[in-house]
């Protein structure tokens, strides 16, 4: 029992814990965010900004195409109106900066309580669940997922795929029903995410093979009838009759009900009274499946990201780190990624004489093989690696809680010191991380090439100063043109999303390559500026393309003829011209 009657291990328990951890964060958080600034973080988040306000300025909720990239046809997107919801309606109530600071960090609740209820399910003591809920500042990852302003779609989909996980660990039907929407929300906001939801009703088949509950045909069948009706309302008939592969298809829909109609006839089979013949009558749910995805998708079974032009390839998808795997990282960061993994494994052995034959042995299972599977995607998608991390906290906290207590009771004080930092070390990947830093430079990636850094220019570009700039066609790096749009009325040929290969080659090939063509692609698209920011990674990236290219003679003393370098806008690193 603590001070006056308080006692920390019944509330650790409550869900009012829940809302002091997160009310907690959001107050150190927006502190840090007022001395930083309000804007958003990065090219994606300045979308997503831009997609709510074409939204609430009447765009239909059904059309989510970017018309102020390359105009009049603009860009078509794969993003969804799902993530836009939360922003829209709190930036009707409280503005637009509010809005942005508010969601991320409220996106912490739902995650919070599903690690409340994976960590109660699995039985965890008071103090694991005490760690469990405030260690994680402590994933790399995660800090940043629940920021201010960190608008994109990245935290609801791994959020999403965390409730899935601790329904999974429930025996109700109803918890299943509600994993399935949940993950039917989860592929509509990112086709990324139908590896692990292949996973998860994995899992649900293995509880059946194991124990005999029925829970695999209400999770599909809630996904198929969830993914079908979010879709039809989101995106309207243009679902019946999709144009690109990267986002859930009727052969989806198709293959997730194929599989809902063979495991609702899985227990009809007789002679399953072991869970070697169940796990055998499973079999007829891939059998369903696989036929009718592959007969229904057909090409677009294949990676969308394989089909890229090679140019994007080169000098723009090779180089976005969050969708390269964990063998193309920084060693910081690859080593963060295993390490992950090392800590769900770490708590399975700790825990092993506890577990292994005890009542909630199901639920341990489960939890591990979810945490392992996510944290084996991130190897191979590094921005899996947020679901992974949030999925290792309890691992975490069972670590905390295991071998913590032990450490402090060292009666020597150096000892006891080294004990506890080695503790941490092991729970969290956050001091292998830092540990391998030096690393990155000494074995640099291909991400971090020294020729690339060593041309980029000192200083910021302030893109602000483009509003009093009478509006016009911008030719911009493709990372820099949502901020641009975002803080003023320009628009732009080109942005970093991949349906829209053409003008994004066209913008690439304009930079990498000579005056001469830069100049074709001017007078092809009609553009009335040229920008380029000399502290940009994307445009010293472009440098290395040739000598004397388009990006190299931009940041001269002696551009082309065709360009007037406008001297009241420019200012630093950021270099601003007239077409002639």
């Amino acid at each position: 029992m603590g001070y006056r009657g308080f006692d920390w291990r019944v509330f650790v328990r409550t869900p009012q814990a829940i809302l002091a951890v997160g009310l907690a964060w959001c107050v150190l958080r927006l502190l840090v965010q007022a001395v930083i600034g309000w804007e958003p973080v990065g090219p994606d988040d300045w979308t997503r900004l831009l997609q709510v306000r074409s939204w609430l300025d009447g765009q239909a909720f059904q059309d989510v195409t970017q018309y102020r990239m390359s105009p009049p046809e603009g860009f078509s997107m794969h993003w969804s109106r799902l993530v836009d919801l939360p922003i829209a309606a709190l930036a009707l109530v409280f503005g637009e900066t509010i809005a942005m600071a508010l969601v991320p960090l409220l996106w912490l609740l739902p995650a919070l309580f599903a690690l409340r209820a994976i960590m109660l399910r699995l039985g965890l003591s008071d103090l694991a669940i005490a760690f469990g809920l405030v260690i994680f500042p402590l994933m790399p990852l995660l800090p940043a997922s629940f920021a201010p302003m960190r608008i994109d779609h990245h935290t609801p989909q791994a959020v999403l795929g965390l409730i899935c996980a601790a329904l999974l660990l429930s025996r109700s039907q109803r918890a299943a029903a509600v994993a399935g929407v949940c993950a039917a929300a989860w592929v509509l906001i990112s086709l990324e995410g139908l590896p692990l939801i292949a996973v998860i009703a994995g899992l649900y088949g293995l509880r059946y093979a194991w124990t005999g509950e029925r829970l695999l045909a209400p999770f599909l069948a809630a996904l198929a009838f969830g993914s079908s009706a979010l879709g039809f309302a989101t995106r309207g008939p243009s679902m019946l009759a999709p144009l690109y592969c990267d986002e859930l298809l009727p052969g989806h829909v198709t293959a997730f009900v194929a599989a809902t109609v063979a495991a609702a006839l899985v227990p009809l089979i007789p002679g399953q009274a072991t869970p070697a013949k169940r796990f055998l009558a499973l079999l007829l749910v891939p059998a369903f499946a696989l036929p009718a995805a592959w007969l229904t998708l057909g090409p677009c079974l294949a990676n969308p990201m394989q089909q890229l032009d090679p140019v994007l390839q080169t000098y723009w998808h090779g180089y976005i780190t969050e969708g390269l795997p964990a063998w193309r990282q920084p060693v910081s960061v690859m080593l963060m990624t295993l390490w992950t993994i090392l800590i769900v494994l770490a708590a399975a052995w700790t825990t092993r004489d506890t577990w292994l034959g005890a009542e909630r042995a199901i639920q341990w299972r489960l939890y591990f093989l979810i945490a392992l599977a996510a944290g084996a995607y991130s190897l191979l998608l590094m921005r899996a690696g947020v679901i992974a991390q949030l999925l290792a906290i309890p691992a975490a906290a069972i670590l905390l809680a295991h071998y913590l207590p032990r450490a402090r009771a060292l009666a020597s004080a150096v000892p006891r010191i080294l004990a506890t930092l080695a503790v941490f070390g092991l729970a969290t990947p956050m001091a292998a991380s830092a540990l391998a830093k030096p690393l990155d430079s000494r074995f640099p990636a291909a991400t971090m090439r020294p020729d690339v850094l060593a041309l980029i220019e000192r200083g910021e570009c302030d893109y602000s100063r483009l509003v009093s700039l009478e509006p016009g066609l911008v030719l911009v790096p493709l990372d820099a043109g949502p901020e641009i749009l975002g803080l003023t009325n320009h628009t732009i040929i080109a942005a970093s999303y991949h349906r829209n290969q053409g003008p994004m080659r066209d913008v690439l090939l304009a930079f990498t390559g000579p005056p001469a063509e830069a100049q074709t692609v001017v007078q092809s698209y009609g553009a009335d500026y040229v920008i380029a920011c000399g502290s940009a990674a994307d445009i010293a990236l472009y440098r290395t393309a040739a000598d004397g290219n388009f990006a190299n003679v931009l940041l001269s003393d002696t551009p082309p003829e065709w360009l007037e370098l406008d001297e009241t806008f420019s200012a630093g690193s950021l270099r601003v011209y007239r077409v002639r």
